[in-house]
């Protein structure tokens, strides 16, 4: 088989939206599309399923039909892919966080086509949310043990898989026992958006300025995220005296009670409500220019990209140790942890580094340094050498 004859079908989790002749991508998963189109030796399809939810002003891009640089097969909801929708495919890149595509690697088998799975969450992480979705012990009780029962699907799924993409460590140890198994760090920064060393050093040059400490967090403002936890952080750190700015960027569920705390406790001095912000315009741009320590007290172990794309900018973190961050502070000296809901450790932490700033200046180097070779184009580039590999 020639290079230049490969075709790639990637089933995504994500969903899509359509207006006429317009549709409505994730634009974090359209802009991974196009990088794919641009390095994939091929053909590229995209099978994605139509959403009928509300569309999102947030987050997303419109294009038509025409303008797409891949094919777009759209399916309904809950309709099956079949061998007819893999026709002509050399290999499938499916979602394995996605239940309804457990049977891909089985319609694989019976299309002789070769199938890999992208999988995030692990079991844990599952069980986790679960949890946090509600009070009520019967309901949890049934979503545990749906929980278990697709898990064992799932792994009976990659047994007959020819590959696994493991977004993060956390998978990556899970399903180790699983062949042509590929670890690599989810990030939507590309080369020409990490921190040059020059601008990292008249970052740096500020905290010898005895100037508040800058702190930061973005992301979901939901409890699984740690949102909650956030602002009493903040509560913690001004009842000790500690001089800081907390940037808090993103929007969720407990945005109204975030800010009832705030006033309630007369934060508005310290904490400032952002709401979502345009990644590449203002979020990457203020966190290299003026963010010292990003505060992270995710309570799940997902690897969310939050962590690459924080350490591509050269800001080291404080967090909480899932086994997201304690499989990347594993690798690289790039912050410190303290185990989850333990609020006054993470408090001691920020206190004992407010004093020795020198600390933050170098774990902020490290955290470049880590970050540098995980770049978006290069991790897309790693990816598809991984299923170009199984294709040899």
């Amino acid at each position: 088989m020639q290079v230049q004859s490969q075709h790639l079908v990637i089933i995504p989790s994500v969903s899509v939206w359509k207006n006429e002749n317009i549709i409505s991508f994730d634009r974090k998963f359209y802009d991974g599309i196009v990088l794919y189109t641009k390095q994939w030796p091929g053909k590229i399809s995209c099978i994605v399923s139509l959403s009928s939810s509300s569309n999102s002003d947030f987050g997303v891009i419109n294009k038509t039909i025409d303008e797409l640089p891949f094919k777009c097969i759209m399916i309904e909801t809950n309709e099956k892919i079949t061998v007819d929708h893999l026709a002509g495919a050399s290999i499938v890149l499916a979602s394995a966080d996605a239940d309804n595509q457990l049977y891909i690697s089985a319609l694989c088998m019976l299309c002789k086509v070769k199938c890999v799975y992208v999988i995030e969450y692990i079991p844990e992480t599952r069980y986790q949310i679960a949890f946090l979705s509600s009070r009520n012990p019967i309901i949890i009780l049934r979503r545990f043990i749906y929980i278990w029962q697709q898990e064992k699907k799932r792994i009976s799924a990659f047994r007959i898989s020819d590959g696994l993409q493991s977004n993060g460590t956390p998978a990556y140890y899970e399903y180790k026992k699983i062949k042509n198994n590929l670890l690599y760090f989810d990030t939507r920064v590309y080369k020409n958006n990490f921190i040059e060393d020059d601008d990292l050093q008249i970052r740096l040059n500020y905290l010898s300025k005895c100037q508040p400490l800058r702190l930061a967090f973005s992301g979901r403002l939901i409890r699984i995220k740690g949102a909650d936890h956030l602002v009493k952080l903040a509560l913690i750190l001004k009842q000790r005296k500690i001089l800081y700015n907390f940037t808090i960027y993103g929007a969720g569920e407990l945005k109204d009670e975030m800010i009832k705390f705030i006033h309630s406790h007369q934060l508005e001095k310290n904490v400032f409500l952002q709401g979502p912000v345009d990644f590449y315009k203002q979020l990457i741009p203020d966190f290299k220019t003026k963010i010292d320590l990003f505060v992270c007290l995710h309570r799940q172990s997902d690897p969310s990209c939050t962590y690459l794309e924080t350490l591509s900018c050269g800001v080291p973190i404080v967090g909480y140790i899932n086994k997201a961050f304690s499989g990347l502070l594993s690798l690289a000296d790039i912050g410190w942890g303290a185990e989850i809901n333990d609020l006054n450790k993470i408090a001691d932490t920020i206190e004992h580094l407010n004093e020795y700033r020198n600390q933050i200046c170098e774990k902020s180097r490290n955290a470049l340094e880590f970050a540098i070779p995980n770049d978006f184009e290069t991790t897309f580039q790693n990816r598809i050498n991984h299923l170009l590999s199984l294709l040899e």
